[in-house]
């Protein structure tokens, strides 16, 4: 009951003066559909194995101390994820080049849509979860958003749950 409760005075609060992480989700599922209706299913699938070992590899960079100490929160959350993002983009390339991306005849829209919601879901947990290491009340996470993909739990179930659905579809 009091998730039920929670997501309605999210909902009456998001209407009422949206706050920037329900942009940033929104703007995230909007570009990765939008990608994911162009591209295609096989495509959306390497981004989102490609987001896996990005996620991997930017929580352990060995930041200098040195560099972040001159860095606001704000700006560490930014370099963290341009961080993130750049190692997306790469490891897409370099799997786009081996050839798992084939293009494909039959476009599965509703499996396209899916995937980019859990791919959107997968991005939004990995850079939530530089929020709360910051300790910034500038930046705090809507309770919803912190419920959905800021927690501990959230963010184990978005790792997760993209790999068991793909387990679970068939190749096109």
């Amino acid at each position: 009951m009091t998730y039920l409760v929670t997501l309605r005075r999210t909902l009456n609060l998001f209407l009422s003066n949206p706050t920037w992480d329900i942009l940033a989700l929104l703007f995230f599922f909007a570009a990765v559909f939008l990608y994911g209706l162009m591209a295609g299913r096989n495509r959306i699938i390497v981004l989102l194995l490609a987001s896996y070992p990005a996620a991997l590899v930017s929580q352990y960079i060995p930041f200098s101390e040195k560099f972040l100490a001159n860095l606001n929160s704000l700006q560490t959350l930014y370099i963290k994820s341009f961080v993130f993002f750049v190692l997306v983009i790469f490891i897409f390339w370099i799997l786009n080049s081996s050839g798992l991306a084939r293009k494909e005849i039959n476009k599965r829209r509703g499996q396209m849509i899916f995937l980019s919601f859990l791919n959107v879901g997968l991005w939004a947990s990995t850079l939530f979860t530089y929020v709360p290491a910051l300790k910034e009340p500038l930046i705090r996470l809507a309770p919803m958003t912190q419920l959905l993909f800021g927690s501990d739990l959230a963010h184990f179930v978005w790792l997760i749950l993209p790999t068991i659905v793909l387990f679970f579809l068939r190749r096109g």
